[in-house]
């Protein structure tokens, strides 16, 4: 057998005593009721989106600033389910302080940017217009 084979088999074994032991503490952790059932146990219902859950991927390519984002719990088509502690919204985007778009996606592109350094800032907000009081900021410099 190879090397690669063998460190296979290595992280597979690993992988599934991980589970084994994970799943055992998991069931340690419910609660049990008097006939001996087991019980979940109540977890918070809130979970506020901080600015450091959300991830910005972005690329400059000649005069166009192609922009990824990766915002958990976070719902661009208005339609989180109830419950699921989703935020629903759009991201407004300002180049250099200035209004440029609404951004109805978690991709978009930037066009048609002059040369020259820019400040990209990018704010959710709410389906109302409103600030969650979340925003990123780029720099870019389009040459």
């Amino acid at each position: 057998m190879n090397k690669k084979k063998a460190l296979l088999l290595a992280t597979g074994f690993i992988f599934i005593v991980s589970l084994v032991i994970f799943g055992f503490n998991y069931t340690d952790s419910a609660k049990q009721n008097e006939s001996g059932n087991i019980q979940a146990i109540e977890a918070s219902s809130v979970y506020p989106l901080m600015e450091k859950d959300w991830a910005i991927n972005y690329r400059v390519k000649k005069q166009r600033i192609y922009v990824e984002n990766i915002i958990p719990r976070f719902s661009f088509q208005g339609n989180a389910p109830e419950g699921m502690n989703r935020l629903d919204g759009y991201i407004a985007v300002f180049i250099n302080g200035k209004w440029t778009m609404n951004a109805n996606k978690s991709i978009f592109i930037l066009k048609n940017m002059s040369q020259g350094k820019h400040k990209i800032t990018l704010q959710l907000k709410k389906k109302d217009g409103s600030d969650y009081g979340i925003k990123k900021n780029i720099y870019v410099h389009i040459r």
